[in-house]
């Protein structure tokens, strides 16, 4: 449970009005390397918010690639945020077994910090 309130601490970091200040849409921070960082709001509720985010890069062959698209759950009441779906392919994180979902959130947690320390945030005056 640790790591998953290590990781609504670096969501709120890194889109601190993540509850309040965003619509339905994408929303796109540009590191300082130029690396494309998309955060896009999924679902809203009183207590959740539910997201897709994912880098964005050029590929070889001119088209966008966005990997790794992980959706993600912030718990608001809870103060929690978990990995839910991995990659994009339908396996639902409640199937998983205890060890892939720890697995899954510790590199929630890595890319997170990793990305603070790029400079990405999706603060209101930051939006693209």
């Amino acid at each position: 449970m640790e790591i998953c309130e290590i990781n609504y601490i670096y969501m709120r970091r890194l889109a601190p009005d993540l509850r309040t200040g965003f619509n339905s849409g994408g929303k796109v921070s540009v590191s300082r390397h130029g690396v494309e960082l998309c955060l896009e709001v999924l679902e809203c509720s009183r207590y959740t918010t539910t997201t897709l985010l994912t880098h964005r890069f050029q590929g070889a062959d001119g088209n966008r690639e966005a990997i790794p698209d992980l959706t993600v759950r912030v718990y608001h009441d809870a103060r929690v945020a978990e990995v839910i779906e991995m990659g994009g392919g339908g396996a639902r994180y409640a199937s998983l077994s205890l060890a892939r979902r720890w697995e899954e959130n510790r590199f929630l947690n890595r890319w997170l910090l990793f990305s603070l320390g790029e400079g990405h945030s999706f603060g209101l005056g930051q939006l693209a």
